[in-house]
């Protein structure tokens, strides 16, 4: 008989879900698990030592948020990766993030030492992995000064959901040196207290970035 009461046993469960869900996902974005491969749920199991319920529990959260399809008889696989969504997000994100320095235009000079500080960090790195986390880390120091927490959440799944092709992006170091400048040409704007030349400029970092997938995925 188990004595733990209810509510105790829901959190755990809640917990180790998330636990799951993170380290999928995770692998998800390191291309561990595979754009449109299937996923061994038995091998992943026993890979990470667990039971299949919250592993099919985490695996059903990552369908909701984009990154796995499950199908009645195929089972779950890794969503493929999608010009169609690369040019459907990235303008989102630009325009948002454009919206949240806006709104926190007359602070927007703030964060400008520590967006300096990234980026310089930024322009020194040779791992894919730590440049993306980096530039994640720059973005969201440069909307850190809004106060609108639904707009900074809504950002912060856009970014989540991009993940997988800004790790394809800055898997090609070459391209580092053009994003550390278009960082600058921003903070530059910022520091001469010009909001509209900062927004333009920020478009711009995203535009290229989008541009340089869908190229690499074989659009125009």
């Amino acid at each position: 008989m188990n004595s733990k009461p209810k509510a105790v046993r829901s959190v755990g469960s809640n917990r180790l879900r998330e636990s799951i869900r993170a380290t999928l996902l995770r692998q998800v974005v390191a291309g561990r698990l595979q754009a449109g491969k299937p996923v061994n749920e038995l091998k992943l199991a026993a890979e990470l030592k667990i039971s299949r319920t919250p592993l099919r529990e985490a695996l059903l959260q990552l369908e909701q948020e984009g990154f796995i399809r499950s199908d009645q008889r195929r089972g779950f696989s890794v969503e493929r990766l999608s010009a169609r969504e690369v040019r459907e997000i990235y303008p989102m994100i630009w325009t948002l993030e454009g919206l949240a320095v806006r709104s926190s235009a007359i602070c927007a000079h703030l964060p400008l030492p520590e967006l300096a500080r990234v980026n310089s960090q930024l322009a020194k790195v040779r791992s894919p992995q730590r440049a993306l986390d980096l530039d994640t880390q720059w973005h969201e120091q440069l909307t850190s000064q809004s106060r609108n927490q639904r707009l900074l959440e809504t950002i912060t799944a856009l970014r989540l959901g991009i993940r997988r092709y800004e790790a394809i992006y800055m898997a090609d170091t070459r391209l580092l040196p053009e994003s550390v400048a278009q960082h600058n040409k921003i903070i530059k704007a910022l520091k001469g207290h010009d909001i509209g030349g900062a927004l333009k400029a920020l478009e711009e970092n995203w535009r290229f970035g989008m541009e340089v997938l869908l190229t690499k995925m074989g659009e125009e």
